[in-house]
């Protein structure tokens, strides 16, 4: 995936310069921590649930996920000092942390990357007997863009945006997007997840769906103004019957405050990496994932706590990516 550290600060677009302060939330005595998550019925509830389990059982601290409305919920929570940890994507940490495009009014320096989990895939799914066989086919339609409030939503926005392709949204959060997609009222839906995704694999088991597939062109000139996104591809028979599809992904992971305590980010990072292959064979999008995919995506900088661990594993962190509290 293209380093994202060093792109995004030249290739973003001043629209979405913005982000909110997070409230400072420190490890107390107790070695209880909280992380928000996702809602349960994606499969990222599952990869969050794996890491939080695997760093729980090789540190003396306790991990408790919880279910929320996604990144953008996280930060809010976060900055209010009501999470400890929070799963995160490439684009609302760079937000957040900047003090742009959704959290213009709420920007949060001191948001700090502790690691990738895997990149995630944004899916455009359309009814089969639509007769939609294009994006562009979209103008007019009602589609759902994603779950309300989601990054999926807002990614499926700028996309569009920069593609010109003008849909009639119908914003609702997934399982009634799925209901509505099943009963034909929605021409289609999306999402932003790791394949496959339960809903799209529910609704294509009933009501038979199609992948819609970006061009060549139509991601180069995405990816060009859009960097934290990349070229990705969904295998044909991700979901029964279906061909593949080339779409964009963006890295998903975990972030927390700079006051959470450097030991303890340390801790976690490094029992997290430490024992990574048990991530990875219960949650199968974090193979191949390593430390240097880290380093090399990051869009916001490194937990003083993770950066000590990172730079015992003899990476090179670009000074871009180290905290100011590590200067």
């Amino acid at each position: 995936m293209t380093s994202l550290s060093r792109k995004a600060r030249l290739l973003i677009p001043a629209s979405l310069i913005a982000i909110g302060s997070l409230g400072a939330v420190t490890a107390q005595a107790s070695t209880s921590l909280n992380i928000g998550s996702v809602p349960t019925g994606t499969g990222w509830f599952f990869g969050i649930s794996e890491g939080a389990r695997v760093i729980s059982a090789n540190t003396d601290l306790d991990i408790t996920v919880r279910e929320t409305g996604g990144t953008r919920e996280n930060a809010i929570r976060l900055g209010r000092g009501e999470l400890d940890l929070a799963f995160t994507e490439a684009l609302v940490g760079y937000e957040m942390f900047n003090g742009i495009g959704r959290f213009e009014d709420t920007p949060n320096p001191d948001a700090r990357l502790i690691y990738w989990i895997a990149p995630s895939t944004m899916h455009w799914a359309v009814r089969q007997d639509s007769g939609i066989e294009t994006l562009e086919d979209l103008d007019g339609k009602r589609f759902n863009p994603s779950s309300i409030g989601g990054g999926g939503e807002y990614i499926t926005e700028l996309v569009f945006g920069i593609l010109g392709i003008e849909p009639d949204f119908q914003r609702m959060r997934i399982n009634d997007a799925a209901e509505g997609v099943t009963d034909g009222r929605l021409v289609g839906f999306s999402y932003n997840g790791v394949p496959p995704i339960p809903a799209f694999t529910e609704v294509h088991s009933s009501r038979p769906l199609q992948l819609l597939s970006l061009s060549d062109d139509q991601v180069e000139q995405v990816t060009a103004e859009l960097p934290f996104l990349t070229p990705t591809v969904v295998p044909a028979d991700t979901y029964t019957g279906m061909s593949e599809a080339q779409s964009l992904g963006i890295y998903m992971g975990v972030a927390a405050n700079a006051s959470l305590a450097d030991d303890t980010v340390y801790d976690i990072t490094r029992a997290y990496w430490e024992n990574h292959e048990q991530v990875a064979n219960s949650f199968k999008p974090a193979d191949g994932v390593t430390p240097q995919d880290v380093i090399d995506n990051a869009t916001f900088p490194l937990h003083a706590g993770a950066l000590r661990y990172y730079r015992e594993l003899g990476l090179e962190i670009p000074e871009e990516i180290v905290p100011p509290e590590a200067q």
